[in-house]
């Protein structure tokens, strides 16, 4: 597949213009609306994998890629259909990633692999995310203590429910570095 042409494409917003990815033989070829580049393998530096939910997106994967030559181009795993609905492209995204990954390290780069948000972003929400649970813990307690069992049953469950939302992002989203045949699937769409 590597002679092969590879294409994504994907709209992150519904007003905005379209993102167009294509692997060529050896290169990565980008427009994004009348904007367009090309950028050979061994020139992309960096590339980021990340797990980034939305409201109307509970799935969207991203990843940042970092070219020498060019700005960083952001690759999300779904696309606007209308003001309220995401397209899943899931599938389509992990192909077109581990392809990616594939030429990249034929190309025999020194591009570093890192998956989850940068240190600096992730300990201070790995923080927050302690200090809500250890909140949450003390006012379902303070509710059990002044009787009020509906309430601090009622917190307790959209509690449970908040950390497990919260938790899933920061735990999926944890600063590593990865090898190119190691993708971290957590970071990838299940397919």
């Amino acid at each position: 597949m590597s002679s092969e042409n590879f294409t994504y494409a994907y709209k992150p917003r519904l007003m905005g213009p379209a993102y167009e990815f294509v692997l060529s033989k050896d290169s990565l070829d980008w427009a994004i609306g009348p904007r367009n580049g090309r950028v050979s393998y061994p020139m992309i530096k960096q590339i980021r994998l990340g797990y980034k939910p939305t409201n109307m997106a509970n799935s969207r994967f991203m990843a940042e890629i970092w070219p020498l030559n060019a700005p960083k181009l952001l690759v999300y795993s779904v696309s606007a259909q209308s003001l309220i609905d995401m397209a899943d492209q899931g599938s389509d995204y992990s192909r077109f990633i581990r392809e990616l990954h594939r030429r990249v390290d034929a190309a025999k780069t020194n591009c570093v692999y890192e998956a989850g948000f940068p240190a600096w972003r992730w300990w201070p929400s790995l923080i927050v995310g302690v200090l809500t649970a250890l909140a949450i813990v003390y006012v379902v307690f303070q509710g059990i203590s002044a009787g009020q069992h509906l309430v601090a049953g009622v917190i307790a469950f959209i509690g449970a429910w908040f950390l497990w939302q919260i938790w899933n992002i920061v735990m999926r989203n944890r600063p590593r570095r990865y090898a190119q045949g190691a993708i971290p699937e957590d970071v990838l769409p299940r397919v």
